[in-house]
């Protein structure tokens, strides 16, 4: 199925970038920085909007003038960081679908987005995140799970999150409650798991397969979290 395309209009780089990313997964994001750049795009072929309120060029009101222009019933969704109960009610007059304070949960976002987009509603999430780092750990938490496989090292993902490697350690365990490498070990043990019940492969190709460079590493790894040897998991066919 063709991925349906969403218009992110956000002005702060790090949080573009990530929520890009996040919904990249799913979507096809076209990304803008300003009132300008979304008008621009404004006769794309988009199926919902995804606009920030206060832009450098204006306001999110006036991309949303525009959009409905030449797009009537496109679906938009207002982020502010600046929510107050006049703001809210002026956006729904204007017509917006829904209205997100700043900072919000990822997971509350995509329910939201699939709930519009694909009419599927999902269990109810928590709207607010409580802080800027919540919202930032939780896109680096969906970026490991997508690239799991992959050689991940904490600078790059410190990098990433736009934070020194200490700041990034202490503010990742602080909202997961692990380090990084627990964190991605546990993801890769998981669908290693998952493999060994249901595919007909070796151990060590599922090991290759879900990150690790090493067989021994990761049966030493799996043991740890399982209380079984990969062969021995294979065997018995085991549950997580």
């Amino acid at each position: 199925m063709e991925k349906k395309t969403i218009l992110l209009v956000e002005d702060d780089g790090m949080m573009r970038d990530l929520l890009k990313e996040v919904l990249g997964r799913q979507y096809n994001v076209l990304g803008a920085a300003s009132c300008s750049e979304a008008i621009d795009q404004r006769k794309e072929h988009i199926a919902l909007a995804l606009i920030d309120y206060s832009l450098p060029d204006g306001s999110g009101l006036e991309i949303l003038k525009a959009l409905r222009e030449v797009k009537p019933q496109l679906p938009v969704i207002m982020m502010t960081a600046y929510s107050t109960e006049n703001l809210a009610i002026q956006a729904f007059r204007s017509g917006v679908t829904d209205y997100l304070k700043k900072p919000f949960a990822i997971a509350y976002l995509t329910g939201k987005l699939s709930e519009i987009l694909e009419g599927k509603k999902k269990g109810e999430e928590t709207e607010s995140t409580g802080s800027s780092n919540v919202f930032i750990m939780d896109c680096i938490a969906a970026f490991i799970e997508e690239n799991s496989a992959k050689d991940l090292r904490r600078d790059e993902l410190a990098k990433r999150a736009r934070m020194d490697k200490y700041k990034f350690s202490k503010v990742f365990n602080e909202r997961f409650g692990q380090g990084m490498k627990s964190y991605l070990n546990a993801i890769r043990t998981k669908k290693a798991a998952e493999l060994l019940r249901s595919q007909d492969l070796s151990v060590a190709e599922i090991a290759f397969s879900v990150g690790y460079g090493s067989v021994p590493h990761f049966c030493r790894v799996f043991r740890e979290a399982y209380g079984l040897s990969p062969k021995e998991h294979m065997e018995k066919g085991l549950s997580i």
